[in-house]
């Protein structure tokens, strides 16, 4: 199955997750492998999860700025690309040995400046930039989105927040290089209910 765009599920700590998610064509799968993480995964937890995956790029989530955790979770987990947070020191030499994606918060209050300042530091040395939001009204939400609009022209942006079945059009029809979801915790082993995960990726299938 083939989706109408680059779609990464984030936070995924489950198998029902990952095997819902490679079958639905999803091209990123990001799992939470920072310890400070509620829902952290080992990297036994880890194996366990992604030897039943095929198709996916597999990538580590870290909430850290500290060097010397990001090269030890690079030493101990097997990931197609690494996911860290604004803020985070930019290797000697720029390159941290694996492509990264910088995850950027959203308050709501960014301006179109402010933003390009934050991702202009980043850019030569990453491959997406993630942007997140906190709760936001939707008139905050209306009025950003036009900026994430236009940063998507010079930036490779996946969008993680206000992404529903009503906004996918919008968000299908702008700059960006794709979407990010979020998986969520088993019911049971074994037994989880999609949802709205579920609803947006089955309106993003092409077949």
């Amino acid at each position: 199955m083939s989706l109408k765009t680059l779609v990464k599920i984030s936070t995924v700590n489950n198998l029902s997750d990952a095997r819902y998610g490679a079958g639905m064509g999803v091209a990123m799968m990001g799992f939470p492998v920072g310890q400070e993480h509620p829902h952290y995964l080992s990297p036994e937890q880890f194996q366990a999860i992604t030897q039943w995956v095929e198709g996916v790029a597999l990538v580590g989530e870290l909430f850290t700025t500290d060097p010397v955790v990001i090269h030890d979770t690079l030493e101990a987990y097997p990931l197609d690309y690494l996911q860290l947070v604004d803020g985070v020191p930019i290797p000697r030499g720029g390159d941290w040995g694996i492509p990264v994606l910088i995850q950027l918060y959203l308050n709501g209050d960014e301006t179109l400046e402010s933003l390009q300042s934050r991702m202009k530091v980043y850019a030569p040395y990453v491959k997406y930039f993630l942007l997140e939001s906190v709760a936001m009204e939707e008139a905050a939400w209306a009025k950003l989105q036009p900026i994430v609009d236009r940063l998507a022209k010079d930036f490779p942006i996946l969008q993680g927040y206000q992404v529903t079945p009503d906004t996918l059009p919008q968000l299908l029809a702008s700059p960006l290089q794709g979407i990010a979801l979020h998986g969520g915790t088993e019911i049971k082993p074994g037994y989880k209910a999609f949802d709205q995960l579920a609803v947006v990726l089955e309106t993003l299938a092409t077949d």
